[in-house]
């Protein structure tokens, strides 16, 4: 399956839709749902985790980036 597996609280019937947008590098969810999902913990671990999600979402664009660029030639 490709694209973010995300379904919204607000869906309450079958079929459900899922996001789709492209996921992180090696997980399910998209930048936005990701950090959605995982944003837990103490206000220290939190911080962590927010900085950590913020690098894979700059990984992630970069790479969108450079695909783009190498699709355009």
């Amino acid at each position: 399956m490709t694209g973010c597996q995300w379904i919204g609280p607000e869906q309450k019937t079958y079929p459900f839709k899922m996001c789709g947008c492209q996921t992180l590098s090696g997980k399910v969810y998209c930048g936005d749902h990701y950090y959605r999902v995982y944003k837990k913990g103490t206000a220290i671990a939190g911080r962590r985790v927010e900085k950590a999600i913020d690098r894979e979402i700059e990984e992630l664009k970069a790479q969108q980036e450079l695909d783009e660029m190498e699709n355009a030639e």
